[in-house]
């Protein structure tokens, strides 16, 4: 019996156009499209994700090492950062149903800045019952730590799991370690997936 569902957030819960924000920070004084990009693909970028540093400490080392956004407070990341999420409506519509069946959980790789971003556009994540997120366990997908603390984290067993997420490399970490698992691409095989792990979506 599944008693935990395991969402990614980005593309599976809401949609992400990742380009807008970029180019809406590109825009900023001092910063350009390449500049941005660079910061985006960066080991920086990575270490805060995985919690390393604050949000702040994460605006204070882009200062230090790219020269730029000394005058951008994090209240102005925030609000570039909620233009690029919407959410998924038919996706939500299913959350009140499967809570009724199963404990909902976030498990995603994100950090402050961008989740300040979602709770501030949203309140759709108080609807989940709990949060396993990238930056406040130390680990990121595909990396087999981060699923491991998301099953203690839920007291839930792998084949008491399940998994859902937009990128194939994600979801074939999750069923190395036993989670049953589903790449995300549009909403009817999603519906299938969970009728087929025995939810009931009426």
């Amino acid at each position: 019996m599944i008693k935990t569902i395991f969402f990614d957030l980005g593309n599976v819960l809401i949609h992400v156009d990742k380009e807008r924000a970029i180019w809406e920070i590109a825009k900023l004084p001092g910063l350009n499209l390449n500049t941005v990009k660079q910061i985006a693909e960066s080991n920086l970028e990575k270490e805060f994700e995985k919690g390393y540093f604050s949000a702040d400490e994460y605006i204070d080392k882009l200062q230090r090492e790219y020269g730029i956004l000394i005058n951008v407070t994090l209240d102005h990341l925030i609000d570039i950062w909620q233009q690029p999420f919407e959410i998924i409506p038919e996706v939500w519509e299913l959350i009140p149903v499967l809570k009724k069946q199963a404990r909902l959980v976030l498990l995603s790789n994100t950090n402050d800045l961008h989740i300040r971003a979602v709770r501030k556009k949203y309140s759709i994540l108080d609807e989940l019952d709990n949060l396993v997120l990238s930056y406040e366990v130390g680990s990121c997908k595909p990396e087999e730590q981060i699923y491991r603390e998301a099953l203690k984290i839920e007291d839930s067993l792998p084949e008491e799991s399940i998994f859902i997420d937009d990128l194939h490399e994600n979801v074939v970490a999750a069923r190395l370690i036993g989670i049953r698992s589903h790449q995300f691409q549009h909403v009817e095989g999603l519906r299938t997936f969970l009728q087929e792990s025995g939810f009931s979506l009426i």
